[in-house]
Parts: C-alpha cells; sequence; structure tokens
C-alpha cells in the first residue's frame, strides 16, 4: 500500500511540475531566485533585415534558425514576423555563435552586442545552467525532453554525480546541426567548437548519428588539458582541424590571428608565454598562456581563427562552401566565463577578454561573408550568467539541511537528498520553504520508483529520457531509434504502393472475369432457349 501511495504522489508531482522537473535528474528540492537575467539574442545578416522581435521564448529560437534555413521546424511553436524564406536565395551558411556568462551590463558599449538590435530570450523552464540553457536554445525542447538538466547532476536513486555529454548522456532531442545534417543526407559541412566539451557537445551532431555518415564533413572539436584541439570521440574521427599545443602557439606568435582577434587601434606581442595587450588607449592587460584557465580563453581564439582560415584557404572546405547544399558552423566562447568567475565582471581581465570575443565574432562574419557570397546568416546568443548565491543563503540552507543532502555548494539551484534519508525529503522540503529568505523560493519533487535495476546505474550513466514516440526499454540510442524509424516508415510507403496496384489489377482481372462468365451465362441461357421452341 505504501508503494502505491509513493508511486501515486510521484506521478502528482511530476504532473503537476512537468515543466520544471527531469524524473531521476533533478533534485528533490530545487532553489529558485525570485528574479534572473535573461539571455540576449542578435541576428545578424539580411535574411534578418525584416524582423523585428524584442522577446522570444528559449524553445522558439532554433524555429529562426531553421526558417532561414528552409528546415522544418524543431517544434510546433510559431514565431510571429519572421520574414518569408526564399528557396531560391536561402542562406548558405548559418553561423551560430553562443558567448557564456555576459550579462547586459557588460554589453552597455558593444558594438556588435548593441541594444537596438537586442532580443530578450524568455525561459519556459527553470533552473537552467548555461550548458542546459543552450542545449534547450539549440534544441528547441525543455530540458524535461532533451534531459540535460545541468553541467552536472547527481542520479538521485544511487548518489552518483553525472555528467552531462559523456557516452551515455547525450541530449535525447535533436538539434539543428543535427537537423540539417539528416535534411541534406550528410552532405552539409558541419562544425561545431568551443573550449568545453560539453559546449561543443550541445550545439554539433549527436555522436552516435556521426558514425553513420562516413564521409561526411562532421567536425566537432574542442581543448583538451594538454592545450591541444582534437575532435570529440564519436565525431567522425575527422582531424583536419586539429592542432596541437606548439602549433597553437605558433599561430599565437603570427601577425595575421593578432588582426583577426584585435579590435582596431590595438597592439599585441606574445614572448615566453606571455600574451600583452595594449588598447587604444594605452591600457595594458597580459594573458599567461602557460596558465590553464587564460591559456584555454586564447585557445578557443585560435580554434576559431584557425577554422575560418581553413575554410578560406583549403581546397576541400573551399569545395564545400562552393557547392549548393547549406553548411552550418557554431562556436561557442565558454572560456569567457571562467574569466569572469575567477578575475570578476568589472576587472580589466573580464573586459579585454570580451573585447576580443567581440573582435573575433566580427571577423569571423566578414570573412565567412567574403567566402559565401555574403549569403550568411548569423545568430548570437549572450547567456546571462547564473544565479550567484550569497554565503548568507548557502549557510542558512546548510544548516537545514545538515548532513542529509549532497554538498549543495556543488549542487545548487540542485539539492539532493542522500539515498539513505530519502524518507527525509518532506521534512526537509518543508523547514526549507518555512525559513528560506524571501528573496529565494522552493519545490519539492518526488521521483518515480525504479523497480527494475535500481541503483544498477553507473557514477557516468543515468536514465536518459527517451521521447514519446520510442521505446526506451530496448536500449536504443534515440537518434538511432529516430533514423531508424524513419527508415521504416519511408521503406513501408514503398512496398504499400505495389500493393495497392497489384490489388488494383487482380481487382480488375475478377472483375473482368464475372462479366465475361456472366455474359457465357446468358448466351447459354438464350441459346438454351432457343432449341426448346
Amino acid at each position: 500500500m505504501k508503494v502505491v501511495l509513493l508511486v501515486l504522489m510521484a506521478i502528482i508531482a511530476v504532473s503537476f511540475a512537468s515543466t520544471n522537473f527531469v524524473d531521476h535528474r533533478s533534485g528533490h528540492i530545487v532553489i529558485k531566485p525570485a528574479q534572473s537575467e535573461n539571455s540576449k539574442l542578435f541576428l545578424k545578416g539580411s535574411a534578418f533585415d525584416k524582423v523585428s522581435l524584442k522577446n522570444i521564448n528559449d524553445v522558439q529560437v532554433s524555429n529562426i534558425i531553421t526558417h532561414v534555413m528552409g528546415l522544418l521546424p524543431l517544434n510546433n511553436e510559431e514565431v510571429s514576423g519572421l520574414p518569408a524564406a526564399s528557396i531560391f536565395n536561402k542562406p548558405k551558411l548559418n553561423l551560430f555563435f553562443s558567448v557564456e556568462s555576459v550579462s547586459s551590463d557588460d554589453l552597455v558599449n558593444s558594438k556588435i552586442f548593441n541594444s537596438e538590435s537586442m532580443i530578450s530570450i524568455e525561459k519556459t523552464f527553470t533552473p537552467q545552467d548555461l550548458i542546459s540553457e543552450l542545449t534547450t536554445i539549440v534544441t528547441g525542447v525543455t530540458p524535461n525532453v532533451h534531459g540535460i538538466v545541468s553541467s552536472n547532476w547527481i542520479n538521485p536513486t544511487t548518489g552518483h554525480k553525472v555528467h552531462a555529454y559523456e557516452k551515455s548522456t547525450q541530449s535525447s532531442a535533436a538539434n539543428i546541426a543535427y537537423l540539417a545534417n539528416a535534411s541534406f543526407n550528410g552532405k552539409s559541412m558541419i562544425i561545431s567548437s568551443s573550449v568545453d566539451k560539453k559546449s561543443a557537445s550541445a550545439t554539433g551532431v549527436h555522436t552516435a548519428v556521426s558514425s553513420l555518415y562516413k564521409d561526411a564533413d562532421i567536425y566537432t572539436y574542442s581543448v583538451r588539458p594538454s592545450g591541444s584541439i582534437l575532435p570529440i570521440y564519436g565525431s567522425n574521427g575527422n582531424d583536419k582541424l586539429s592542432l596541437n599545443n606548439n602549433q597553437v602557439e605558433t599561430i599565437i606568435y603570427s601577425k595575421e590571428f593578432q588582426q583577426f582577434i584585435l579590435p582596431a587601434g590595438w597592439k599585441a606581442t606574445f614572448s615566453r608565454g606571455i600574451f600583452t595587450i595594449v588598447d587604444e588607449k594605452g591600457n595594458v592587460n597580459k594573458i599567461d598562456f602557460d596558465q590553464h584557465e587564460t591559456g584555454s580563453f586564447l585557445t578557443e581564439l585560435v580554434s576559431v581563427f584557425n577554422i575560418v582560415k581553413t575554410i578560406k584557404t583549403n581546397e576541400h572546405f573551399q569545395a564545400l562552401a562552393a557547392d549548393s547544399i547549406p553548411d552550418f558552423i557554431s562556436f561557442d566562447f565558454a572560456s569567457i566565463s571562467r574569466v569572469r568567475e575567477s578575475q570578476g565582471a568589472n576587472s580589466n581581465a573580464f573586459k579585454f577578454a570580451l573585447a576580443l570575443v567581440e573582435q573575433t565574432i566580427q571577423s569571423t562574419i566578414t570573412q565567412l561573408s567574403g567566402v559565401y557570397g555574403d549569403r550568411v546568416a548569423c545568430e548570437i546568443v549572450a547567456l546571462a550568467p547564473k544565479h550567484a548565491f550569497t554565503e548568507e543563503q548557502i549557510e542558512k540552507l546548510e544548516s537545514i539541511v545538515g548532513e542529509h543532502t549532497h554538498d549543495i555548494t556543488e549542487t545548487l539551484p540542485h539539492i539532493y537528498v542522500l539515498p539513505q534519508n530519502s524518507e527525509k525529503v518532506d521534512d526537509i522540503c518543508q523547514q526549507i520553504q518555512s525559513s528560506i529568505p524571501s528573496e529565494l523560493s522552493a519545490q519539492c519533487f518526488i521521483h518515480t520508483v525504479s523497480f527494475l535495476n535500481a541503483g544498477e546505474t553507473s557514477s557516468n550513466e543515468a536514465p536518459t529520457p527517451a521521447p514519446s514516440n520510442s521505446d526506451s526499454s530496448s536500449g536504443e540510442d534515440p537518434m538511432i531509434a529516430t533514423q531508424n524509424t524513419n527508415r521504416i516508415a519511408a521503406f513501408q510507403i514503398f512496398l504499400f504502393f505495389p500493393i495497392v496496384f497489384a490489388l488494383f489489377i487482380g481487382g480488375g482481372i475478377l472483375y473482368i472475369m464475372k462479366i465475361s462468365f456472366t455474359a457465357q451465362s446468358d448466351t447459354l441461357l438464350y441459346r438454351s432457349s432457343q432449341r426448346q421452341y
């Protein structure tokens, strides 16, 4: 009876909070700030000249991109005010940028992120961290569908820590890159690059899908701890854009790279691992290439420069850019968020870093527009910084949860109760709700009971939410399952027409035979009657 009651309560909890809860991934308790800043969207290129949006839902952003690319939408969300898409003059390249941990205040004096073209991205699911929100934007569905609730989470059943975008924790929903690749049968050039593996995976082609297209030009790259730029596991093994640490350092020395990333009037020198930048006012900032945090920032800029240069100069990539099939390239600037967290938003280091990112984006748009004949559509997403809980708020929460939960400093805004204390979830939740500061709110959830193989999930695995039209019990990857389903459906349709045609011919023959038999019977009857008279 208790089990039935627990399951019933779980079902009620899930249905009540279906837009803010992911079973077996969200925390037992979720802490939300009263107010949070929205991310911003900026549209560049002639394809967006007549767009006058001021606000848009996060799940609608992907529909803008698919609209201008001439692709089917990833969801049923309608976006009003979009220009009519011409099949004869659609963009040959869609260029997608995301810049992590950038607030509206950071963009006050920006040229490329100007307030006149700023579109506020309204969240339809909270909370979301940078990886979760980026996944929502490029898939057009919320975390209760794609399954990425955070960069990391705790499996409530086993208590193990899980990392997003490992082999078994990929997104359960198709993204724009996958749609472009599948729509053109693997003929599009798809590139995704970031210092962070999770960010590159979020915007790139699903790792389980890339292996289906053996000769496809699919490139998903991230920066390794060694400083090398290498393909992510499962990205079809394409290494044409790889760089080792020595090659990265050689590029930093080059004047061509410095001109690519430096705003007008700025100068730079690189000596003994120190990249020294002087702005037009004489202010100086130094970036230590040998220090991981700042070195990865420079390496991320090098990756963008190298990809753009390769597309411009390499014959193979020139041919891909010259064909009639649209391409999709995405760059995620994840390293700047680390600079903000360590140095602060008001530091010179962050301000210099943001200026370099802006110039890199502008140089990329300009140079690739030249390669693609100005037929480039560009979207830039400035992902708002995640909410920072104060020390007082954290201390208050810690005094309530005690030792019954995982370390909340690592999991907030999610609070995961330890498996052995699962019966205390209600008590802990009530205490938090009754004593939480007024600027915060708390929601409590009950995870469904896993009767089969409960607790057998490894530290790197978690139950992956399956789309409603697929069978998750088979263990088959949802992307593969979707593609196989489409192929089976097409084969069934292909068989349907010959069968109908055969039935039609057979029915016609039988009908003609019936008429012939009737006529023959009438003739024999007539002859028989003649003989009698």
